[in-house]
């Protein structure tokens, strides 16, 4: 269903902005294969999508329908990213501005803590360096990620777990045996 409903965006979107032909690249291989006619559409909740995108797409000129695997349609991927986290109450209507940044934090602005001789140092450096002066692999960095300056580890359920240093850890078992 996500797929049709960012199809149907994407043509409405095109017709408003009076686009000539159009190309169509999306990863869903259902989707594309029932537009195209190679699949029938047998979920019978993806029959209206499926209707109003063809409908869509017929008063247009000429449309172009591919398959791209996810793996090269990172565009689309970063899309279903945002619409997941993206919460708007029915009457919002918002405008999102994606820009590229150098670093993926400012954390050296808004550090607060000292990072001598702590082991999140390595981490929090290489998350904010060039891809290609980082240390660590890219498959260990892709586990953390740099909040406001602290440094959090991504759990296998995509939860965030703050990262601290030995000092806060020993403070925080000392008040957690304090408190017992």
């Amino acid at each position: 269903m996500e797929e049709y409903e960012a199809l149907i965006l994407g043509l409405r979107m095109a017709e408003e902005l009076n686009l000539g032909e159009i190309d169509i690249k999306g990863d869903s291989k259902l989707v594309t294969n029932q537009l195209s006619g190679d699949f029938q559409v047998k979920e019978a909740h993806l029959a209206p999508y499926r209707a109003e995108s063809q409908e869509l797409i017929a008063g247009r000129g000429s449309i172009v329908i591919e398959h791209t695997g996810r793996s090269t349609n990172k565009h689309a991927d970063a899309l279903a990213t945002l619409a997941a986290k993206l919460q708007l109450n029915e009457a919002d209507e918002g405008t999102i501005v994606v820009k590229r940044r150098a670093l993926p934090s400012t954390w050296k602005e808004d550090a607060a803590f000292k990072l001598k001789d702590d082991w999140r140092t390595t981490y929090i450096e290489d998350l904010t360096r060039e891809a290609d002066d980082q240390l660590l692999p890219i498959k260990v960095l892709k586990q953390f990620v740099v909040v406001r300056g602290a440094l959090y580890f991504r759990t296998s359920g995509g939860v965030l777990s703050r990262c601290v240093g030995k000092v806060e850890a020993q403070e925080t078992l000392n008040r957690v045996h304090e408190e017992s």
